[in-house]
């Protein structure tokens, strides 16, 4: 059913994603779904769960080295399965019925951890301001690159992944590039 569901996601996408497609792709009744999975974010939830690419972090000991890889990696796994296109309606399901919240947050949170752990040990060895709200940080990167993976359907280019670091780290508002406004993918408006 998880094989199902996953191959489904990407042929019709998530909104057009149904209990009786899976079912009928599945070779099982749509009562057998229903009984381990109470909607269809978490069914969605489940099949991506061991599935999402987590490649580590590579620790350099440069810390804007190290978030710069963090906020591509995020942009990696946003764009390496049809994220961008699932992520919003997926995200408005669990918004709707938060029994998914808890699942979600385990999708995530193996990632999540690697990187608040990486600006722990960077607060902790005095290279970022003793108050510092780490998870706050990963938060902000995270969901910038989630909305503008959505919006755009691109992944945000290397200009994006500078002014957040660059914003993140020492407090630099992002500017825009040239004489036209940069578009959020990294190049010029017109």
């Amino acid at each position: 059913m998880l094989r199902a569901t996953k191959d489904l996601l990407g042929e019709v996408g998530y909104q057009r994603l149904a209990f009786e497609g899976v079912a009928r792709r599945a070779g099982v009744s749509k009562a057998t779904i229903y009984r381990w999975w109470p909607n269809k974010a978490a069914l969605v939830i489940e099949a991506l769960s061991g599935r999402v690419p987590l490649p580590p972090i590579n620790e350099t000991g440069d810390l804007e080295a190290d978030l710069r890889t963090a906020v591509r990696l995020t942009i990696e796994l946003v764009s390496a399965m049809p994220t961008c296109l699932i992520l919003p309606a997926l995200l408005a399901d669990v918004i709707e019925d938060p029994t998914g919240t808890g699942a979600f947050a385990e999708l995530i949170e193996p990632r999540r951890a690697s990187v608040v752990n990486l600006l722990e040990r960077a607060r902790n060895e005095g290279r970022l301001p003793p108050d510092t709200d780490t998870s706050l940080m990963v938060d902000i990167y995270s969901g910038a690159v989630v909305y503008l993976a959505a919006v755009n359907r691109t992944p945000p280019g290397e200009a994006v992944v500078d002014q957040l670091v660059s914003l993140l780290l020492h407090g630099h508002l992002p500017v825009s590039r040239g004489s036209a406004p940069a578009d959020r993918d990294g190049s010029s408006g017109g």
